[in-house]
């Protein structure tokens, strides 16, 4: 999945404070609809792992792109292949699907990639780089146009897989840029949490459909939020959202807004939108219902919630086949960047990011959020499961503290596959960490926490 971005320009500050309507909670105000920026990370090119980085006109040019969570694969503009003379597979043609609909893209070459910090003082220096591959990426069949229609490279979940991602939200208080890096586990740089929300990794690709033209661009499974809970006007509903750092507005479906009451079960509005936005992606660009609603509730790991208070949120629907059941599903919707950095609304106010930190730590299953000090923290209570002192069964693939016929389901999903960190080892199903899954996992399973 991959999308363009709407990045307003903005001109006042209103600081978020928290709101202590339950002390239990964690709760922010003031978050709205529209992300200041996107994370952004240095990266290169290489055609070996050995060899120094594709050169424009000779010279070893910066190039920077989005660090996209919500995108499968890692996506080049036109401009970027032409400028870096990387050349395309003649046959490969990849079908993706986004906010817009569905659209076709070229496939580069093998290549390997690159990534570094957007503030490093000494970004010329290849030895900085993270590399990964070797791959080939998605590639985008037509120039971009005008600014602000300016051609967007993005680097997608591959690249970080098996790694831990920090992004630094807070420089977007001031109008800074939203920075991002991507480092080896354990490396001693990686900032201290506050607290963690439990993701897992789910497939949103579907290599083998037969639209697709091998040899297709590297893939990898999303980053997901279990047990997302929504309220307005005393309705609920809960979700599974896809973490979408490349999602400059956050999005539910149309069956997720019907159950709060603000569509029918056509999706037809029943409650007037509080604003409309325009945003564009793969397929195109269409224009977007927005709501306000009561509180969106996002379950951690520390015994308590953290609550965001009259949280700004779109309508629309996404949906894909799973190649899986070969069902049409649409996603619950989408947690984007406006809930992690500075945001704004569409009369130009802008709310600050609580957090100066986020850490996605891919391996475990963590995301971490480090807190500015002018917020204060809950008293934590006992982990239920998956800290450091409770950690998760082994069997408990789908991350909910228990092994039972769900975390069965997932292995029967993944049955006989190929596994490796682009696929979360087949979601966590490849119990032993072969390669694969048989019955041997299946056995695993059965003896951890059965």
């Amino acid at each position: 999945m991959a999308k363009k971005i709407l990045i307003p320009v903005i001109l006042i500050l209103i600081a978020a404070g928290p709101v202590c309507a339950d002390p239990n909670d964690l709760n922010f105000d003031g978050i709205f609809e529209m992300a200041l920026d996107l994370p952004r990370i240095y990266f290169l090119l290489k055609k070996e792992a050995n060899d120094p980085p594709l050169e424009y006109e000779g010279n070893f040019e910066l190039n920077w792109a989005f660090l996209d969570t919500g995108a499968s694969g890692i996506l080049l503009s036109k401009e970027t292949v032409d400028m870096l003379g990387i050349d395309l597979d003649p046959n490969g043609e990849y079908i993706d699907v986004g906010i817009g609909g569905i659209e076709a893209f070229d496939v580069s070459e093998p290549l390997y990639i690159g990534t570094d910090t957007f503030d490093d003082p000494d970004p010329y220096n290849p030895d900085n780089y993270l590399v990964s591959g070797k791959w080939q990426f998605q590639v985008k069949r037509f120039y971009a146009g005008e600014w602000p229609d300016e051609p967007i490279d993005l680097v997608g979940v591959p690249a970080m897989a098996g790694k831990t991602v920090i992004f630094y939200p807070g420089q977007t208080n001031d109008l800074g840029y939203f920075i991002a890096e991507i480092k080896e586990p354990n490396d001693p740089g990686i900032p201290h949490v506050d607290f963690n929300v439990p993701i897992r990794f789910e497939k949103y690709i579907a290599p083998n459909d037969p639209m697709q033209t091998p040899p297709l661009p590297v893939l990898a499974y999303n980053p997901v939020i279990d047990n997302v809970k929504f309220e307005y006007n005393g309705k609920t509903a809960t979700a599974t959202l896809v973490l979408d750092t490349g999602g400059t507005v956050s999005l539910i479906s149309s069956a997720i807004a019907n159950r709060l009451g603000l569509t029918d079960a056509n999706g037809t509005p029943i409650v007037t939108p509080d604003f409309t936005i325009p945003i564009g992606g793969i397929g195109g660009e269409v224009e977007l219902p927005g709501y306000q609603i009561n509180n969106l509730i996002i379950p951690t790991l520390n015994g308590y919630n953290v609550a965001y208070n009259n949280a700004r949120i779109c309508v629309s629907d996404i949906g894909m086949i799973n190649e899986d059941t070969n069902e049409f599903v649409i996603l619950d919707g989408i947690f984007g960047s406006n809930f992690l950095c500075a945001s704004a609304t569409l009369d130009l106010d802008l709310a600050a990011t609580p957090y100066d930190a986020i850490v996605l730590d891919t391996k475990k299953g963590l995301l971490g959020f480090d807190v500015n000090s002018i917020y204060p923290l809950p008293a934590p209570s006992k982990s239920c499961c998956g800290d450091n002192e409770h950690p998760w069964l082994k069997g408990d693939l789908n991350r909910d503290c228990k092994t039972d016929f769900k975390d069965i389901r997932i292995l029967a999903e993944e049955w006989l596959s190929l596994c490796d960190p682009l696929n979360w080892n087949c979601r966590q199903a490849d119990f032993n960490l072969d390669g694969t899954t048989d019955f041997r996992d299946y056995a695993g399973i059965l003896n951890n926490g059965w």
